[in-house]
């Protein structure tokens, strides 16, 4: 596959997801079972609708089934499931139906699902319902031209990740109730590098979950540093233990985590957020990446004269080289007028996203400390 994307002014290499390795190998290993031929490579149409023509490495063949593998590439994006092997296994059963049952399975290295909210069966493998769509429609269109249409009762097909359980760990998998292995996923079959798209998903999947375990109330933070700290404060001051699928990370999309706790219809949202994040919040940026928008000094300054703060301190903000240092610019006494008035403004933005729920901001100091909240 050569199909590259532009960001950023750099050219930047697709890759392909684990469920389309997954699909190809199965389709592959069906193939190989019906014909009894190996098949050095496959071609795959994936939903977003680019062909796809993979290696097949690892085959095996014998009397009761058959298994191909398809190496992971993730393109130019750093996932971590990148040069993995996805191995599938088919087995058929003969027998007359109308159409086949496609049972899925976990095999080694993928996760078994524990908790609602992802649309799939608790106690089943972490197959997503694309790649069990893309898999049962080629393996059915394989029945079909080998003649097999209403003679096989049933399809098994094993999916297996190598070393899968360890990356795992290294994804969002144990929050989402995913537990033994990774997922097998992909809603286009395409990796697109440094994908918004993919971290919204994960955003909502998470987001989800929470509610589908009963939680009302949903806790958001910009990474794990954050979390950490808010974990702390909260379990503290709640005097209860929080379950992990509470806390879901915003990164710089603030307002379409919000938008998202308001379709998913939770009660109350607590906002943690850092200095560097909440001086361009206060502005009205609900997406703080720094390509997209960096700290407004004249703004800063406009706040820091309304809140009372001496003239010199004002001034001192055009020396300003990080957010950060406000900690130290203001006085004790100009803190407690400054910072308020810094979150007021974030809430004010915030608060409509929100409508029928209870909004919380917490500003979280370098030193984790949680000292204003609005």
């Amino acid at each position: 596959m050569e199909e590259y994307l532009v960001k950023d002014g750099k050219r930047l290499r697709l890759g392909y997801t684990t469920g389309s390795c997954a699909a190809a190998a199965a389709k592959a290993a069906a193939w190989m079972l019906l014909t009894g031929r190996k098949k050095d490579t496959i071609r795959l149409q994936t939903p977003k609708g680019i062909e796809l023509n993979l290696d097949v490495l690892e085959t095996e063949l014998s009397p009761d089934g058959a298994r191909c593998a398809i190496q992971k590439d993730s393109g130019d994006d750093p996932d971590v499931t990148n040069g993995c092997s996805v191995i599938a296994r088919i087995e058929l059963q003969a027998g007359q139906s109308p159409t086949p049952a496609f049972l899925f399975r976990a095999g080694e290295g993928v996760g078994t699902v524990t908790l609602p909210g992802l649309g799939l069966e608790i106690g089943g493998p972490a197959i997503n319902a694309t790649p069990r769509r893309l898999i049962t429609g080629e393996l059915t269109t394989i029945l079909e031209e080998n003649g097999l249409s209403g003679k096989i009762k049933e399809v098994v097909v094993t999916i297996s990740v190598p070393g899968g359980k360890e990356l795992a760990a290294r994804t969002f998998n144990p929050k989402l109730g995913i537990i033994g292995g990774i997922s097998i996923i992909g809603t286009s079959g395409i990796v697109r590098p440094f994908s918004n798209d993919a971290f919204l998903a994960s955003i909502r999947k998470e987001a989800e979950v929470a509610k589908a375990i009963g939680c009302s109330r949903l806790v958001i933070n910009s990474g794990a540093k954050s979390e950490r700290f808010l974990k702390g404060y909260l379990s503290e001051r709640l005097s209860e233990e929080l379950p992990p699928q509470m806390f879901v990370h915003y990164g710089n999309f603030i307002g379409k985590t919000l938008k998202i706790a308001a379709e998913l219809q939770f009660d109350e949202v607590v906002m943690g957020i850092m200095i560097g994040k909440a001086v361009k919040l206060a502005e009205g940026a609900l997406d703080t990446h720094s390509k997209k928008v960096v700290m407004n000094k004249a703004f800063l300054k406009e706040l820091a004269a309304k809140a009372g703060c001496k003239p010199e301190s004002v001034q001192k903000i055009d020396s300003l080289t990080l957010a950060r240092e406000l900690w130290e610019l203001f006085s004790k006494t100009e803190q407690q007028s400054f910072f308020p008035l810094l979150l007021q403004k974030c809430r004010e933005h915030c608060t409509p996203l929100l409508p029928n729920g209870k909004l919380s901001v917490l500003l979280i100091s370098e030193s984790g400390e949680i000292t204003f909240q609005a």
